[in-house]
């Protein structure tokens, strides 16, 4: 027989006959613990009490009437009946054990009267006792009917409160399937577990919906970037023999653009979050980038390092990574900039800021708004489009920002800054 078919579906249902099966135990074992420490000692101490009392009376020579409080019947009749409840069976029991022939009786249903007889050739001892009321089956039944409706309540309170907010996620579950961001949902409280579960649930749809996001720019950015470089070989392709090796040196020149096309749109996939971090010292790792710069770029750089007071912490870094986010910018400096660039190291307290500076026009100032949120979505001037994109997403891989800035008396300022971290 599959038991499984007994097992509830339903959170509520588990929770409701786990708890039942703890509760029936728990009531099982105070049941018997009670009646081992509690209620059979109780009997047998009752038991002696009244053993003692008729042995007691018969020594004092009390006059056995066969009326009043106290009432005789010759030790051959069988006044009463036998015990119905636990606790006068088991006082009868450890009567017998103390003499034999002993024995106790009672009159009538609500124990009102109880007769003793301490030895079997001894009268029968009737005591009118107040009423003895031990419950029955009915009060048993509704004593559990009390302890299942309050498993219940405490069962639904307790499920509800775990319920909520996973319904809630559940509700969200399809809009982060199709990778946007559930930016209605609101922190909802629960268990610390579940907290702890819509917190990870909310970075992983931020996660989904950032590469549902880079996956479009992927796929559109590639077929918007080299449609144009594949017309114009396509066309080239048509052209004589003569006019085709004239054509030669566009020819390479367009799949020079294509491959450097593909090449940004891969970087900004990876990203470097695959490299391994090291540690370098900012002053080193600036001047190995200006002498790339005036080396590979051709630029004039000035680099200006902080006072001698200042103490600079050791920058960590995946050094590839963070190349490129300098190489892209040396590159816009090439084109957009003058060919002259100012580096400067500046110390903040908990962070270390770099500055480069171009000496180009600038860009409007209705650029730079989105420059700096990255949302602008077009190489319309300086610093923007998927090199910008690429270089946020590095500076945002070493916890670090990206921030443009037009300088008083011209040109681009891009502000580098790290913040401190711990080894």
């Amino acid at each position: 027989m599959d038991l499984r078919g007994f097992w509830p579906r339903s959170t509520l249902g588990r929770t409701v006959l786990l708890l039942a099966v703890l509760l029936l135990g728990a009531q099982g074992a105070v049941y018997v613990l009670f009646h081992q420490y509690v209620l059979n000692p109780a009997a047998a101490r009752f038991a002696e009490f009244l053993w003692q009392t008729d042995h007691a009376l018969i020594i004092a020579g009390a006059d056995h009437t066969p009326t009043g409080t106290l009432q005789w019947r010759p030790s051959r009749d069988l006044p009463g009946a036998p015990a119905s409840n636990y606790f006068l069976r088991q006082s009868a029991h450890y009567l017998t054990k103390i003499a034999p022939g002993a024995a106790l009786r009672v009159g009538d249903a609500d124990a009102t009267w109880m007769w003793i007889r301490g030895d079997r050739h001894q009268p029968w001892l009737g005591i009118h006792v107040s009423p003895m009321h031990f419950g029955g089956q009915g009060f048993m039944f509704m004593r559990l009917g009390v302890i299942a409706l309050c498993t219940l309540l405490g069962a639904w309170l307790i499920v509800r409160q775990i319920n909520r907010p996973l319904a809630r996620l559940a509700a969200e579950a399809p809009r982060i399937g199709r990778g946007d961001m559930p930016e209605s949902l609101k922190p909802i409280g629960g268990p610390l577990e579940v907290r702890h579960l819509e917190q990870a649930i909310t970075s992983m749809a931020s996660d989904l919906h950032r590469l549902h996001e880079e996956r479009t720019l992927l796929l559109t950015g590639i077929s918007h970037e080299l449609r144009t470089p594949l017309s114009r070989l396509l066309l080239t392709l048509h052209l004589q023999d003569h006019d085709l090796l004239a054509e030669k040196t566009a020819m390479l020149v367009d799949v020079s653009e294509m491959d450097e096309t593909i090449d940004k749109f891969l970087t900004l996939v990876r990203s470097g979050d695959q490299e391994k971090i090291i540690p370098v010292q900012v002053n080193d790792w600036v001047a190995a980038m200006a002498e790339t710069a005036r080396e590979r770029y051709g630029l004039e750089v000035r680099v200006e390092h902080p006072g001698e007071a200042a103490v600079l912490p050791p920058l960590r870094c995946r050094p590839l990574a963070l190349e490129r986010v300098f190489r892209n910018l040396f590159d816009n400096t090439r084109r957009y900039g003058g060919g002259r660039l100012d580096m400067r190291i500046i110390r903040h307290p908990a962070r270390t800021e770099i500055c480069l500076r171009d000496h180009g026009p600038g860009v409007p100032e209705r650029d730079i708004g989105p420059m700096n949120s990255g949302t602008l979505p077009r190489q319309s001037g300086h610093g923007s489009g998927l090199g910008l994109r690429i270089c946020r997403r590095i500076m945002a891989l070493h916890g670090g920002t990206l921030h443009f800035a037009n300088a008083g008396t011209g040109g681009l300022i891009a502000h580098l800054s790290f913040p401190d971290q711990g080894d």
